[in-house]
C-alpha cells in the first residue's frame, strides 16, 4: 500500500491528515442525536456543489464520544454532506455497506460491527433518501453508493496522529467514506472520535478463529479507498475485487450463523474469481468451513493453501495460543486440537520448497522487555522443535528468534482475545546458506 494512505495495516505506513485546499464555506451546526451535542462552525472539504441538506448537516465534534453517539454523528455527517449527483426517477440513492474493518489488523471486530449496526439502523430511521441494500453481487450490479469505514487508536481525541507506541490509546478515531460506483469517485469522507473504554477490539468469530494472519491485498485496497476524499477516484484494486468481497462477506455471515455448507459454497465461488493477492480470507474461510463440516482432509488441504499463501509473500503469522507465561500450548482441544496438523503442514510445505525459515516468537507488551524477550524466544524454539520432529531435514534450515513485544500488531497489552496477534509465531523465509541448500562452493 502507498505511504500516502491514511489507513494502515501491517504493511501500510503513512500520514493521514486531510488534504489542504478547497474553497471553505460555513454551515450552522444542528443539534446531533437529539442529545444537545453543542458544536461550533466549521468548513466543508473537497470540491463540488453541496447537496440541499448539507448546510444543515452536523459536523461531528472532536471530543471523544460514546461509540453509539460517535457512529450516529459520523453517519449523519457522511450522508448529509455527501457531494451527490441528482437522484434517479425514484428520488432515492441505492446504498450498500461494505463491512467496516479495523485499520491495524484489517479484520472485523466487535467495535466495527457495533458501528455498522448503528449506521444501518440510522439510515433506516432518519435517511429516507437512501435505499439500503444488502452487500451482495446482485446489489453491486446496480452501481450503488458504497459506505466504507475503519477505526484506529490515536494519541488524543480530535487527533489523527497514530499512537506513539504500545499501550492503552487515549481515544479511537473512526471514519467513513462514501464511494459512488456509478461515477467511480468518492463523494464523502467524515470522521469522529470514540472513548477508549467504549471500544471492544476483539475480532468477530470468523477472524478470531482464522488460523493465519498476513497482510491481505483485499484489506489493503479497502483501506486505500478509506483514505480518499471527495472527488478522488476509487482505488482500482478495490473496484476490481468488490464483487469477490461481497461473496466473502456472504461466506463470513453464513459461517458465523452456522450455515457451513453455504459458507463453503461462497468461499469456493470467491476463490475462482479473486486475484492471488486477495485470497487470505477466502483460504481461511475454506479451512474453517471444511473443519466445521468434519471434512478433515479438505480442511488440511485448505490450511496448506493458507501456508503457501504466506510463504509466497514472505510472511506467515500463525495464531498459536500459549498458556500465559509458558511455552505450553493452550490446553483446550477446541483451540489447540488442530495444532499438530498445522505444524505438519508448515513443515511439509517448507520442506517441499527447500526453504529456510526464521521462526519468530512474539509477545504482548505486558511485562518487562527482558522477560518478553526470553519468553518469545522460548516459544519460537518450542515451535521449531515441533517442526523438526515432523521433518528432521529441516533442522539446519530453521532458526528461532525471540522478538519480544517490539513488533505488536494491536499493542494494547490487554492479554485477551482482542490482542492475540501480539502473541503469535511468525515464519519468514530466508535465503539458505549454500551448504544447507545443497549448493557447492566455488573452486578457489
Amino acid at each position: 500500500m502507498p505511504n500516502a494512505s491514511c489507513c494502515a495495516t501491517g504493511a501500510v505506513r503513512g500520514a493521514d491528515g486531510r488534504r489542504s485546499g478547497g474553497a471553505p464555506r460555513f454551515a450552522l451546526l444542528a443539534l446531533c442525536l437529539g442529545a444537545a451535542l453543542l458544536a461550533g462552525c466549521a468548513g466543508t472539504r473537497g470540491q463540488g456543489a453541496a447537496t440541499p441538506t448539507a448546510e444543515a448537516a452536523p459536523i461531528p465534534p472532536k471530543d471523544a464520544l460514546p461509540l453509539d453517539q460517535a457512529a450516529v454523528a459520523l453517519a449523519d455527517a457522511t450522508l448529509l454532506r455527501a457531494q451527490l449527483p441528482p437522484p434517479g426517477p425514484s428520488g432515492r440513492y441505492r446504498l450498500v455497506v461494505d463491512p467496516l474493518i479495523d485499520r491495524a489488523t484489517g479484520t472485523e471486530t466487535q467495535a466495527t460491527r457495533a458501528m455498522e449496526r448503528r449506521i444501518i439502523s440510522l439510515v433506516r430511521e432518519r435517511h429516507p433518501r437512501f435505499d439500503l441494500r444488502p452487500f451482495t453481487v446482485a446489489s453491486l450490479d446496480e452501481k450503488p453508493l458504497v459506505l466504507l469505514g475503519s477505526i484506529a487508536p490515536v494519541a488524543e481525541a480530535g487527533s489523527r496522529a497514530n499512537m506513539p507506541g504500545p499501550g492503552r490509546p487515549a481515544a479511537y478515531r473512526i471514519w467513513a467514506v462514501l464511494a459512488d460506483l456509478g461515477t467511480g469517485r468518492v463523494v464523502a469522507h467524515e470522521e469522529a472520535w470514540v472513548r477508549t473504554d467504549e471500544v471492544d477490539a476483539t475480532p468477530v468469530a470468523f477472524f478470531r478463529q482464522s488460523p493465519v494472519w498476513t497482510p491481505d491485498g483485499a484489506a489493503a485496497a479497502y483501506l486505500r479507498t478509506c483514505a480518499l476524499f471527495p472527488g478522488d477516484a476509487i482505488d482500482p484494486a478495490y473496484l476490481r475485487a468488490i464483487r469477490v468481497q461481497a461473496l466473502v462477506a456472504d461466506g463470513i455471515r453464513a459461517y458465523e450463523e452456522g450455515r457451513h455448507r453455504q459458507a463453503l459454497a461462497f468461499y469456493e465461488e470467491a476463490r475462482g474469481l479473486a486475484p492471488q493477492d486477495q485470497q487470505l480470507r477466502i483460504r481461511n474461510g475454506l479451512y474453517l468451513a471444511n473443519q466445521a463440516l468434519g471434512r478433515r482432509r479438505e480442511a488440511e488441504d485448505a490450511f496448506g493453501s493458507v501456508v503457501e499463501y504466506g510463504l509466497e509473500r514472505g510472511r506467515l503469522a500463525v495464531k498459536f495460543v500459549f498458556r500465559p507465561g509458558s511455552t505450553a500450548f493452550w490446553p483446550d482441544p477446541a483451540i489447540s486440537g488442530p495444532y499438530p496438523m498445522w505444524l505438519r503442514q508448515i513443515a511439509a510445505r517448507t520442506d517441499a520448497r527447500a526453504a529456510c525459515l526464521e521462526v519468530e516468537g512474539h509477545s504482548s507488551p505486558t511485562g518487562s522487555a527482558a522477560v518478553n524477550d526470553r519468553l518469545s524466544l522460548a516459544r519460537a524454539e518450542r515451535v521449531r522443535g515441533r517442526l523438526v520432529a515432523q521433518r528432521p531435514e529441516l533442522r539446519e534450515r530453521l532458526e528461532a528468534e525471540g522478538v519480544g513485544s517490539r513488533e505488536p500488531v494491536v499493542g494494547t497489552g490487554a492479554d485477551d482475545a482482542s490482542d492475540v496477534l501480539d502473541r503469535r509465531v511468525e515464519f519468514e523465509p530466508r535465503a539458505c546458506p549454500a551448504q544447507v541448500a545443497g549448493v557447492g562452493g566455488a573452486a578457489g
